[in-house]
Protein backbone atom coordinates (compact mmCIF):
# COMPACT_ATOMS: atom_id res chain seq x y z
CA UNK A 1 0.00 0.00 0.00
CA UNK A 2 1.27 3.48 -0.90
CA UNK A 3 2.07 5.66 2.04
CA UNK A 4 0.40 9.04 2.29
CA UNK A 5 3.00 11.66 1.44
CA UNK A 6 3.61 14.01 4.36
CA UNK A 7 3.29 17.65 3.38
CA UNK A 8 6.37 19.82 3.67
CA UNK A 9 6.49 22.72 6.11
CA UNK A 10 6.41 25.15 3.15
CA UNK A 11 3.20 23.53 1.89
CA UNK A 12 1.64 23.71 5.34
CA UNK A 13 2.64 27.35 5.67
CA UNK A 14 0.78 28.21 2.47
CA UNK A 15 -2.26 26.27 3.67
CA UNK A 16 -2.22 28.15 6.98
CA UNK A 17 -1.88 31.51 5.21
CA UNK A 18 -4.76 30.68 2.88
CA UNK A 19 -6.86 29.49 5.84
CA UNK A 20 -6.28 32.82 7.62
CA UNK A 21 -7.41 34.74 4.53
CA UNK A 22 -10.46 32.49 4.11
CA UNK A 23 -11.57 32.95 7.72
CA UNK A 24 -11.04 36.73 7.60
CA UNK A 25 -12.93 36.98 4.32
CA UNK A 26 -15.88 34.89 5.44
CA UNK A 27 -16.17 35.69 9.15
CA UNK A 28 -13.96 38.69 9.92
CA UNK A 29 -11.02 39.11 12.28
CA UNK A 30 -13.09 38.25 15.35
CA UNK A 31 -13.28 34.61 14.24
CA UNK A 32 -9.57 34.32 13.66
CA UNK A 33 -8.43 32.00 16.45
CA UNK A 34 -5.72 29.37 16.52
CA UNK A 35 -8.27 26.56 16.71
CA UNK A 36 -10.30 27.95 13.78
CA UNK A 37 -7.17 28.16 11.64
CA UNK A 38 -6.20 24.61 12.62
CA UNK A 39 -9.68 23.30 11.85
CA UNK A 40 -9.64 24.95 8.41
CA UNK A 41 -6.30 23.33 7.57
CA UNK A 42 -7.13 20.00 9.21
CA UNK A 43 -4.32 19.95 11.75
CA UNK A 44 -4.06 20.39 15.52
CA UNK A 45 -3.70 23.83 17.06
CA UNK A 46 -0.25 22.92 18.33
CA UNK A 47 0.86 21.83 14.86
CA UNK A 48 0.46 25.39 13.58
CA UNK A 49 3.43 26.46 15.67
CA UNK A 50 5.64 23.80 14.15
CA UNK A 51 5.41 25.88 10.97
CA UNK A 52 5.26 29.40 12.42
CA UNK A 53 6.94 30.69 15.56
CA UNK A 54 3.97 32.82 16.64
CA UNK A 55 0.60 34.22 15.60
CA UNK A 56 2.34 37.51 14.86
CA UNK A 57 4.67 35.71 12.45
CA UNK A 58 1.65 34.13 10.75
CA UNK A 59 0.16 37.59 10.20
CA UNK A 60 3.48 38.86 8.91
CA UNK A 61 3.72 36.03 6.39
CA UNK A 62 0.07 36.52 5.37
CA UNK A 63 0.87 40.12 4.46
CA UNK A 64 3.99 39.10 2.52
CA UNK A 65 1.90 36.53 0.63
CA UNK A 66 -0.78 39.14 -0.13
CA UNK A 67 1.70 41.73 -1.33
CA UNK A 68 3.26 39.16 -3.65
CA UNK A 69 -0.17 38.40 -5.11
CA UNK A 70 -0.96 42.11 -5.53
CA UNK A 71 2.39 42.69 -7.26
CA UNK A 72 1.35 40.10 -9.84
CA UNK A 73 -1.70 42.19 -10.81
CA UNK A 74 0.33 45.07 -12.26
CA UNK A 75 0.07 44.79 -16.06
CA UNK A 76 2.80 44.89 -18.66
CA UNK A 77 3.84 48.52 -19.11
CA UNK A 78 3.94 48.04 -22.88
CA UNK A 79 0.12 48.07 -22.98
CA UNK A 80 -1.56 51.39 -23.98
CA UNK A 81 -2.70 53.43 -20.94
CA UNK A 82 -6.43 52.61 -21.08
CA UNK A 83 -5.80 48.91 -21.71
CA UNK A 84 -3.30 48.88 -18.87
CA UNK A 85 -5.82 50.49 -16.54
CA UNK A 86 -8.63 48.07 -17.46
CA UNK A 87 -6.24 45.13 -17.10
CA UNK A 88 -5.11 46.33 -13.67
CA UNK A 89 -8.70 46.73 -12.46
CA UNK A 90 -9.69 43.34 -13.88
CA UNK A 91 -6.68 41.64 -12.29
CA UNK A 92 -7.39 43.26 -8.92
CA UNK A 93 -11.08 42.36 -8.97
CA UNK A 94 -10.27 38.74 -9.89
CA UNK A 95 -7.70 38.53 -7.08
CA UNK A 96 -9.97 39.99 -4.41
CA UNK A 97 -12.96 38.01 -5.66
CA UNK A 98 -10.95 34.82 -5.18
CA UNK A 99 -9.66 35.97 -1.79
CA UNK A 100 -12.03 38.36 0.03
CA UNK A 101 -9.80 38.18 3.09
CA UNK A 102 -7.16 40.06 1.16
CA UNK A 103 -9.62 42.93 0.66
CA UNK A 104 -10.26 42.93 4.42
CA UNK A 105 -6.55 43.27 5.15
CA UNK A 106 -6.30 46.32 2.91
CA UNK A 107 -9.48 48.10 3.91
CA UNK A 108 -10.46 47.07 7.42
CA UNK A 109 -9.58 49.30 10.37
CA UNK A 110 -9.17 46.12 12.43
CA UNK A 111 -6.15 45.11 10.39
CA UNK A 112 -4.34 48.25 11.55
CA UNK A 113 -4.83 47.15 15.15
CA UNK A 114 -4.08 43.45 14.77
CA UNK A 115 -1.26 43.23 12.23
CA UNK A 116 2.39 43.83 13.19
CA UNK A 117 3.46 47.44 12.65
CA UNK A 118 5.90 46.58 9.85
CA UNK A 119 3.14 44.68 8.03
CA UNK A 120 0.79 47.66 8.25
CA UNK A 121 3.57 49.82 6.78
CA UNK A 122 4.04 47.34 3.93
CA UNK A 123 0.33 47.37 3.10
CA UNK A 124 0.25 51.17 3.14
CA UNK A 125 3.28 51.27 0.85
CA UNK A 126 1.51 48.94 -1.58
CA UNK A 127 -1.55 51.22 -1.56
CA UNK A 128 0.67 54.21 -2.34
CA UNK A 129 2.46 52.26 -5.09
CA UNK A 130 -0.88 51.37 -6.69
CA UNK A 131 -2.12 54.96 -6.63
CA UNK A 132 1.15 56.26 -8.08
CA UNK A 133 1.01 53.59 -10.79
CA UNK A 134 -2.48 54.72 -11.80
CA UNK A 135 -1.51 58.39 -11.57
CA UNK A 136 1.49 57.85 -13.86
CA UNK A 137 -0.71 55.88 -16.25
CA UNK A 138 -3.25 58.71 -16.38
CA UNK A 139 -0.55 61.30 -17.04
CA UNK A 140 0.88 59.14 -19.81
CA UNK A 141 -2.57 58.86 -21.36
CA UNK A 142 -3.03 62.64 -21.12
CA UNK A 143 0.30 63.27 -22.83
CA UNK A 144 -0.73 61.02 -25.71
CA UNK A 145 -4.17 62.63 -26.05
CA UNK A 146 -6.10 59.50 -25.07
CA UNK A 147 -7.17 60.65 -21.60
CA UNK A 148 -8.93 63.95 -20.99
CA UNK A 149 -6.81 66.87 -19.89
CA UNK A 150 -9.56 69.21 -18.66
CA UNK A 151 -9.46 67.45 -15.27
CA UNK A 152 -6.20 67.02 -13.37
CA UNK A 153 -4.81 63.51 -13.14
CA UNK A 154 -4.98 63.56 -9.33
CA UNK A 155 -8.74 64.26 -9.60
CA UNK A 156 -9.30 61.56 -12.23
CA UNK A 157 -7.60 59.20 -9.81
CA UNK A 158 -10.62 59.51 -7.50
CA UNK A 159 -13.24 57.87 -9.78
CA UNK A 160 -10.71 55.26 -10.93
CA UNK A 161 -9.88 54.14 -7.38
CA UNK A 162 -13.49 54.57 -6.27
CA UNK A 163 -14.84 52.38 -9.08
CA UNK A 164 -12.29 49.67 -8.34
CA UNK A 165 -13.00 49.73 -4.60
CA UNK A 166 -16.75 49.65 -5.19
CA UNK A 167 -16.57 46.57 -7.38
CA UNK A 168 -14.20 44.83 -4.96
CA UNK A 169 -16.19 45.95 -1.92
CA UNK A 170 -19.47 44.52 -3.12
CA UNK A 171 -18.02 41.04 -2.94
CA UNK A 172 -15.08 41.38 -0.58
CA UNK A 173 -16.43 43.41 2.31
CA UNK A 174 -20.08 44.27 1.92
CA UNK A 175 -23.05 41.98 1.51
CA UNK A 176 -21.50 38.94 -0.13
CA UNK A 177 -23.00 39.85 -3.49
CA UNK A 178 -20.83 40.21 -6.57
CA UNK A 179 -20.95 41.97 -9.90
CA UNK A 180 -22.08 39.90 -12.86
CA UNK A 181 -19.79 39.86 -15.89
CA UNK A 182 -22.17 42.25 -17.67
CA UNK A 183 -22.28 44.67 -14.75
CA UNK A 184 -18.51 44.57 -14.46
CA UNK A 185 -18.08 45.29 -18.18
CA UNK A 186 -20.56 48.17 -17.94
CA UNK A 187 -18.73 49.64 -14.92
CA UNK A 188 -15.42 49.52 -16.82
CA UNK A 189 -17.02 51.07 -19.91
CA UNK A 190 -18.54 53.88 -17.83
CA UNK A 191 -15.16 54.58 -16.23
CA UNK A 192 -13.42 54.49 -19.61
CA UNK A 193 -15.86 57.00 -21.08
CA UNK A 194 -15.49 59.23 -18.05
CA UNK A 195 -11.72 59.53 -18.33
CA UNK A 196 -11.31 59.35 -22.11
CA UNK A 197 -10.60 62.58 -23.97
CA UNK A 198 -13.91 63.84 -25.51
CA UNK A 199 -12.43 63.97 -29.01
CA UNK A 200 -11.60 60.26 -28.75
CA UNK A 201 -15.21 59.25 -28.04
CA UNK A 202 -17.64 58.13 -30.76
Amino acid sequence: MDQVKRKTSAERQVEIIQAVLKIIGEQGFSSLKTNSIAAEVGISSGAIFRHFSSLENIFRQVVIYCITKIEETFPDTSLPPLERLKTLITNRVMLFDASPGLAWLLRSEQSLLILPEDSVVSLKEMTIKSKNYILDLLKEGMASGIIRTDIEAKNLLIPVVGTTHTIIGIHGISSGESYSKTEFDQALLALERLITSPDQLD
